[in-house]
């Protein structure tokens, strides 16, 4: 199959829900850091933490996707948001997985379940946050198990 044919992500899981990441997009994955929580923020920006010298935010993805209260997060996903990074807090992360972009088009955006309040405050906080959110991907499970079966690789 072309290569042009074929899209590579991070598999992640916020809570109960399978998201991939684009992975132009994703920069490291770490064990959670110290967070300091910010006053006057939205509910689902956890705080700052200090990742490699840098304040950068600390974004919870299962408050981004409807699934919070899955407990603290097991680890953070450093994404790129232009010359700046931000970290999304998952429960878990699988791996990379070389995923058709046929199939990545029939699967739901990440953002669809997203209350608007959600996509409004994080639009007006960070665009490129939003930007880099809305090209990630929703598994639905059949193509959770699919990728689990195949190991998800080509």
């Amino acid at each position: 199959m072309d290569s042009g044919d074929r899209s590579q992500g991070l598999l992640v899981h916020a809570g109960a829900r399978a998201c991939l990441l684009p992975l132009r997009d994703v920069v490291e994955t770490m064990r959670p850091q110290p967070v300091e929580r910010l006053v006057g923020t939205p509910h689902f920006v956890m705080g700052v933490s200090v990742v490699r010298g840098s304040a950068v935010p600390v974004v919870d993805l299962g408050s981004v996707v409807g699934t919070s209260g899955a407990g603290p997060p097991a680890r953070f996903v450093t994404i790129r948001l232009g010359d700046r990074t931000a970290a999304l807090a998952v429960s878990q992360v699988v791996g990379v997985r070389d995923l058709d972009t046929a199939l990545l088009d029939q699967m739901p955006p990440l953002l669809q379940g997203a209350h608007a309040d959600v996509v409004q405050a994080m639009g007006t906080l960070d665009a490129q946050l939003l930007m880099v959110l809305r090209s990630s991907r929703l598994l639905p499970e059949d193509v959770w198990t699919a990728v689990a079966a195949h190991g998800g690789c080509s």
